[in-house]
């Protein structure tokens, strides 16, 4: 059986190593040091903030294509018009900043790169965390002879009695020095890249009950104690250089792994409680960022409205969990949500859902439904199709903001997908969903959408579109605004960008359509 929520995570480890990301906050610049070696000195602490009340962010992974520097892809991404380059709407990237790159280039190689992402109009990306050096690497095989993907000496102290960060820490040392770097920029802070990524999917429906055995996590092969210590080291980090900064779990694929990080410290006997394992996996983290891509999940429901869905419901499984913690708000803080790998392909392979109409109709419905479910953001996978779409035979192939670039800058051309985001980022990226006046629209069984508002116009655009079924996204509906509202007259804008007038009865397809009352 293919992985619930599988990505393409080989793929995006080649790719993303040259990415980079922008913030605008004032950075900390503290001194490193030496010193005797101690646990005992804790960093300064602040409570974790929120995340609440920022704008969806509208992301795009990032990758390398021959030629084109990680600022000219940013362009096409975001947009620059002093070149006249319209963009596909993102306002939020998720590169790497493996430790194995910094390690020979240097830990500021990026930072010009992530100046031109802040001055094109990007903010509160995300990083993850991630690739060691060799000489950084554990050398333990933890079984059958795998050695760890991970980082030696992560139970050497994590500060120096001088309050510094430890050296020997060679976690610890990287990842102070990116977020001392780079924390101006970035907002997500994503300890690894899918540490649950596994080729035996029978193991995940025991890891709520057991411990994910090392050999069965294809991507890290260490202990949860392990992955629990990173995000404990990382935390602790980021709450002294960047407390604005949320820590995430990087990328996960089954709840099952969530409730792991839950139940253990990273405490290496067992992960149990003591004196010094205080806390548990979930005191580690601000924000749950998952991964699901749709295809897996439809069976013959091949439509864009469950496609959709199936971002909610990845999102609800981990909600569940995280409640069976006390992560509910009441008795803890309930944590912040982002995903930053999704799409559907642009061509029907291997029997899974694709195509033209309903990737554009399920990027546009995601971005809705993610606000309405109270997620911080969604990041498209990827930049631009990987070959040619007639040649390809797999379906992460086949997505992407832009066909398959095999030229230097700037011969890119947009995919309906690509515009697509381009419009829902265009038309609602500095809006707030409103549930009350969503709820005022009283919309019919087969009408979805979500009511959105400008705290500058002080008016609201409101997206509709009729419910697909099946495996068609040929549907209709009609949809009339009620009375109460007042709406008289309203502009009708396509997920092409194209306006029309908007009078009486809507009539509404399996495409979202924006109105906005005049």
């Amino acid at each position: 059986m293919m992985f619930r929520g599988i990505y393409p995570l080989l793929v995006i480890l080649l790719i993303s190593l040259f990415g980079a990301c922008g913030k605008g906050k004032v950075g900390i610049d503290l001194p490193d040091g030496t010193d005797t070696d101690t646990d005992s000195i804790p960093p300064q602490t602040t409570t974790p903030p929120s995340g609440n009340g920022s704008l969806f962010l509208y992301g795009s992974n990032m990758g390398a294509y021959a030629g084109w520097s990680d600022e000219q892809l940013a362009e096409i991404l975001i947009g620059n018009p002093a070149k006249d380059i319209a963009g596909a709407g993102v306002n939020s990237l998720r590169p790497a900043m493996y430790d194995r790159f910094v390690q020979q280039w240097g830990y500021d190689i990026r930072v010009n790169a992530f100046e031109t992402y802040q001055r094109l109009g990007g903010m509160d990306h995300t990083i993850f965390l991630n690739g060691p050096a060799d000489e950084h690497r554990d050398q333990t095989k933890y079984c059958n002879g795998t050695q760890s993907q991970t980082f030696a000496n992560l139970y050497e102290p994590i500060w120096l009695s001088s309050g510094n960060v430890n050296p020997n820490n060679y976690y610890a040392n990287y990842v102070y020095n990116v977020v001392k770097t780079y924390g101006p920029y970035v907002k997500h802070w994503e300890v690894w890249n899918e540490p649950d990524y596994t080729n035996n999917w029978a193991a995940t429906q025991t890891w709520d009950r057991s411990d994910p055995d090392p050999c069965d996590l294809t991507t890290f092969a260490a202990p949860i104690q392990s992955y629990v210590r990173m995000l404990r080291i990382t935390y602790e980090i980021v709450r002294q250089l960047d407390n604005d900064g949320l820590v995430c779990v990087g990328g996960l694929g089954y709840p099952t792994f969530l409730d792991a990080i839950l139940r253990n410290t990273d405490n290496p006997n067992g992960g149990s409680v003591s004196t010094d394992y205080p806390k548990k996996g979930g005191e580690w983290f601000d924000c749950l960022s998952y991964h699901v891509y749709p295809m897996y999940d439809l069976g013959s429901n091949q439509n864009s409205d469950a496609a959709a869905a199936a971002v909610v419901d990845h999102k609800n499984a981990f909600q569940e969990v995280l409640h069976d913690y006390s992560y509910d708000g009441n008795t803890k803080p309930e944590k912040t949500f982002i995903v930053t790998e999704s799409n559907i392909p642009r061509k029907a392979i291997d029997g899974y859902v694709g195509g033209d109409e309903v990737q554009r109709n399920f990027l546009i419905k995601a971005a809705v439904v993610a606000q309405k479910a109270g997620i911080s953001g969604i990041y498209v996978y990827g930049p631009a199709e990987s070959t040619a779409l007639a040649q390809a035979t797999n379906p992460y192939h086949a997505m992407g903001f832009y066909q398959n670039i095999s030229s230097g800058p700037y011969n890119a051309t947009i995919t309906p997908g690509g515009i697509a985001w381009r419009t829902v980022s265009h038309l609602l990226g500095t809006r707030q969903y409103d549930p009350a006046a969503t709820e005022a629209l009283q919309l019919p069984a087969n009408v979805d959408g979500g009511a959105f508002y400008s705290t500058d116009d002080k008016d609201y655009i409101y997206v509709l579109w009729a419910k697909t079924s099946g495996s068609d996204e040929n549907t209709t509906a009609k949809y009339t605004f009620p009375a109460a509202l007042g709406v008289k007259k309203a502009t009708q804008t396509s997920w092409e960008n194209k306006e029309s007038e908007a009078t009486g009865n809507i009539q509404l397809t399996g495409s979202p359509v924006f109105i906005k009352p005049l």
